[in-house]
């Protein structure tokens, strides 16, 4: 199941999409944590919020696809 999901139409740029949304949304967040510290925008910080957002977009990408799969499997 786990190839079918990961080699499905859409499952790439779905994980993209969703995780440069986590990401934005992780950085703003930490950003704002961090009372808008101006040294707060370096290297480290912001492929930190990509890394994460990706593993995130992930996982939620191959929920959703799983999920789709597995509902046309039952109709068959």
């Amino acid at each position: 199941m786990f190839k079918r999901v990961i080699t499905h139409k859409g499952f790439i740029k779905s994980v993209v999409l969703l995780g440069l949304i986590y990401a934005i949304v992780l950085f703003l967040l930490q950003w704002t944590f961090r009372s808008f510290y101006p040294p707060f925008f370096n290297l480290r910080n912001v492929l930190f919020s990509l890394l994460a957002g990706l593993i995130a977009g992930l996982f939620i990408s191959y929920g959703k696809f799983w999920g789709k799969l597995k509902q046309q499997d039952h109709r068959k």
